[in-house]
């Protein structure tokens, strides 16, 4: 089924977190700026088309009730300008050397993060998932300016005893 866009937000910045699991933790969580993102600042928050379950009997050909499940939230942009230490906290690896010389050693496993994040937007408001797991991809061409995007894609899950998965 097709994803539906829920929202386009242009963004001044993204922030992490540890994962908020109750509504108290919004105003004490510790945010952590992330590299600017790419596509005029832009990130989609999208929810998929809910799964439909029918009840069907034997005496109707009509349902005689049907249950949805949701599909939840994902979140896609891209990370732009990563210094060598945010590529090695968004997609692991570790670094080598020092200065000028200082490389980037990409690892051959995949990091999956789990993190609250939180969308400064250009009007001035914020959107919060409050617990996402995800991954940052190395999408090594080079685009205007010289510009390496690192393309990233979180769904929103669900926490036993916090009902959320938007907050803004």
């Amino acid at each position: 089924m097709a994803e539906k866009i829920l929202l386009k937000a242009r963004v001044v910045g993204i922030d992490f977190a540890d994962p908020i699991t109750k509504a108290e933790e919004i105003a004490t969580a510790v945010w952590k700026p992330q590299p600017v993102t790419l596509r005029d600042d832009e990130v989609s928050i999208t929810e998929g088309e809910p799964t439909e379950s029918e009840v069907f009997s034997h005496e109707n050909d009509a349902p005689e009730d049907y249950d949805l499940q949701g599909s939840g939230l994902s979140m896609v942009g891209s990370f732009i300008k990563c210094n060598r230490e945010q590529l090695v906290a968004l997609m692991g690896g570790k670094t080598f050397g020092t200065g000028a010389a200082q490389k980037y050693l990409h690892s051959t496993k995949k990091l999956m993060l789990e993190k609250a994040i939180r969308l400064r937007l250009k009007n001035g408001g914020e959107l919060i998932i409050p617990y996402a797991k995800g991954s940052v991809q190395l999408n090594s061409n080079n685009g205007a300016d010289g510009l390496v995007k690192y393309p990233f894609r979180f769904r929103s899950l669900a926490q036993p005893d916090f009902d959320c998965d938007l907050i803004m």
